[in-house]
């Protein structure tokens, strides 16, 4: 009888066990909903706290008639129809205006909110469930905002600051709202972004990978498209600007060609070393592509073999170009600078030797847009030779660093809001094929050189970003980039991963603010994935710093060594300081650093849903603190293990902020407790994390 009872204990045990897991597991294959359980508060009471202050527009009702001035509230919030609000937008909108009294326009992130065929838009229910997709939006850029109305369903403005804005009057109302988010962010009118969810736009479909696919790759997008051309070129002229609007018969969209005055010269500037036939290709694709024809060539050269060298002298003749040969050892900053100090041009190309310019506008159009005041590096949307493939579209920071996102994915097809269409504010473009104005290039110091092989581009685009200046992608400037498509990984070179690693410490050493953060995507899709979707959280990302405070707790000494079942497998991947992160406390405290542990452990054999686990840290006196497990998702450890169960959920990430403990030396261990029987298991983590003194 009570082998019987104790048996259903434990089956009741086990099931509060397994249903603890499966909830953890399904938040955590879903990063997008693990991101609103981890980030998004308790929801505001709604549009009551916000008064009477805020007052609703429905953009699909902005036709000819409608007026600003006619509508009384201070602040006014235009949404589409197609959706619902967040319970908390009222309150956000109203408090970024009080505590931001010089923005008169801003706009939030939203998403998608999935409606069956049978769900009623207006009475689907409010589980998180719903919601897919999210765009998030770049901060302010005002390029991008000339391409598309980026700001998407959901917009804010003072009224008395815009009521005497001219109203288009157009019976499009996508056009009234396109023009009017022109007029709105003209003449240094500052505007905001609020980084939150603030808009569930509804939408119907066969199921959700259709409705993500559908998209991913759209471009029926307002103010994309010739028809808005009208009112582009409405918005140059009261902006000082000459060009015109040239739709792309590849993508069917229009683009700004800005004009120049008096066609300045642009210093076209190539590093180069032993690649000789690479090289006259690329000169040859340039003085054959390209219609603006006031620019020099500058060759700097760190010392190729002296046949190279007499090849490229005798190559003079056919193409005409400036040849430094200048033997030392390799510097494409240190490079780049010497091409640039010798340069007599008013804008500056850096250009890799393997490149290939395919049409003949390129030029002209990179060096209108970086004409531009408020521009600072432009760059082009770099393929694979004779392919359709992407190289670059652009640097994003991501999550493991500055990245090419779309690389290697076809350019036949849109992706993700245009990204690889419309002209876009980015926060890097690379060095690969970059223009800028000189005398901006030479006021910022030219490239770090410090920074030897990698990422100099990435800082030079960092610090323009700094400067106040916007690094644009001009996704309709196409070349070909001589890279190979089956080039080695430099993370599988130990040596060229060491300099590359230490080159990146570098870089946000020299920018900490950027340190897995890009203003121009936000953190939620800044994932290291060539395509673009919601990024997996890492664990110490998980866990609820309001509470953190209280997570490490002195324990008990450990039992004798003898005792111990080990029957535990850990694997460390990361233990020891972060060197760029400041995490901010409950009370609003910033802390100097903080310690990261992280890694995987499970017990072979058994069903890891039973078990809870625990890092321990014992000093060099026997005191043993105790350290919950945040545990993390690993679809790769699953993979390796399929003859476990529940092994889903074996990655483990946990912080400890400094002033948590005593300085000294921890030797880590890992524990386990079965939930449904009194079973503790033990392992020395074999590592040992040393906490510095304040």
């Amino acid at each position: 009888m009570f082998g019987k009872i104790k048996g259903i204990l434990q089956q009741k045990l086990y099931k509060k066990c397994k249903a603890a897991y499966d909830d953890a597991l399904r938040y955590q294959t879903d990063p997008y909903l693990l991101w609103i359980k981890e980030n998004e508060a308790a929801k505001d009471k709604g549009r009551e706290e916000a008064g009477s202050s805020l007052g609703v527009v429905l953009m699909e009702h902005c036709g000819r008639d409608f007026s600003i001035a006619a509508l009384g509230e201070t602040f006014l919030l235009f949404v589409s129809e197609n959706g619902r609000l967040a319970d908390n937008a009222f309150t956000e909108i109203s408090r970024y205006f009080d505590t931001h009294q010089d923005v008169n326009v801003v706009y939030a992130d939203e998403d998608v909110w999935q409606l069956c065929d049978s769900d009623n838009a207006k009475e689907a229910d409010n589980g998180d469930a719903h919601r897919i997709f999210p765009w998030t939006k770049p901060m302010w850029s005002p390029d991008t905002l000339f391409s598309f109305f980026y700001f998407g369903s959901i917009f804010a403005v003072r009224r008395a600051a815009l009521a005497d804005l001219e109203w288009l009057g157009d019976e499009d109302y996508q056009r009234n709202i396109y023009d009017f988010a022109l007029k709105a962010t003209e003449d240094g009118r500052r505007v905001g972004h609020i980084e939150k969810v603030l808009f569930h736009a509804y939408r119907k479909g066969e199921s959700r990978a259709a409705i993500e696919r559908e998209l991913m790759h759209t471009v029926d997008l307002i103010g994309a498209g010739s028809r808005y051309d009208d009112i582009r070129l409405a918005a140059m002229a009261r902006r000082g600007l000459n060009g015109i609007m040239a739709v792309d018969e590849r993508t069917g969209l229009s683009y700004p060609v800005y004009a120049l005055d008096k066609e300045p010269l642009v210093s076209i500037v190539i590093p180069s070393k032993d690649n000789e036939e690479v090289l006259k290709q690329c000169i040859r694709s340039i003085y054959a592509h390209t219609a603006y024809r006031q620019f020099e060539i500058i060759v700097v050269d760190n010392g190729s073999t002296a046949r190279v060298r007499m090849g490229l002298e005798n190559f003079r003749q056919e193409c005409p170009f400036t040849y430094l040969y200048l033997p030392m050892a390799f510097n494409f900053s240190k490079m780049c600078n010497i091409g640039v100090e010798k340069a007599k041009g008013e804008y500056v190309l850096l250009l890799n030797d393997d490149m290939e310019a395919v049409e003949d506008s390129w030029l002209s159009r990179m060096a209108g847009q970086a004409s531009l005041k408020h521009v600072g590096a432009v760059g082009a949307k770099l393929l694979y030779p004779n392919s359709t493939l992407i190289q670059h579209a652009g640097i994003t920071n991501t999550v493991s660093g500055p990245g090419h996102k779309l690389k290697k994915l076809d350019d036949t097809v849109s992706y993700y809001y245009g990204r690889n269409r419309f002209i876009y504010d980015m926060l890097g473009v690379t060095a690969a094929c970059l223009m800028i104005r000189r005398e901006c290039y030479m006021a910022l110091g030219g490239l770090y050189e410090g920074l030897a092989v990698a990422y100099n581009d990435v800082d030079f685009c960092f610090r323009l970003c700094e400067k106040g200046l916007y690094n644009v992608q001009r996704n309709d400037v196409v070349l070909y980039h001589h890279e190979s498509l089956s080039r080695g990984d430099d993370m599988q070179d130990e040596q060229k991963l060491k300099r590359l690693m230490a080159e990146k410490n570098v870089l946000y050493q020299r920018h900490r603010r950027f340190y897995r953060q890009d203003p121009f995507i936000g953190t939620l899709m800044n994932d290291g994935e060539p395509a673009y979707g919601c990024r997996w959280l890492e664990g110490y990302e998980l866990v609820n710093l309001s509470d953190c405070d209280d997570m490490l707790q002195e324990g008990k000494r450990l039992p004798d060594f003898r005792t111990m079942n080990n029957a535990i497998m850990v694997v460390v991947e990361d233990c020891g300081k972060e060197l760029f992160v400041k995490a901010v406390t409950k009370n609003g405290a910033r802390r100097k650093a903080y310690y990261l542990i992280k890694g995987w452990a499970y017990v072979p054999g058994a069903d890891n849903a039973r078990y809870t686990f625990k890092i321990l840290l014992k000093n060099g006196e026997g005191r043993v603190w105790e350290l919950p497990v945040q545990k993390r998702y690993r679809k790769d450890v699953a993979a390796i293990l399929p003859d476990e169960v529940n092994v889903e959920l074996t990655g483990f990430c946990n912080w400890i902020f400094e002033g948590m403990l005593p300085a000294g030396t921890y030797r880590l261990w890992m524990t386990a407790k079965d939930g449904c029987s009194r079973q503790r298991l033990y392992r020395d983590m074999e590592r040992e994390l040393v906490i510095e003194e304040e």
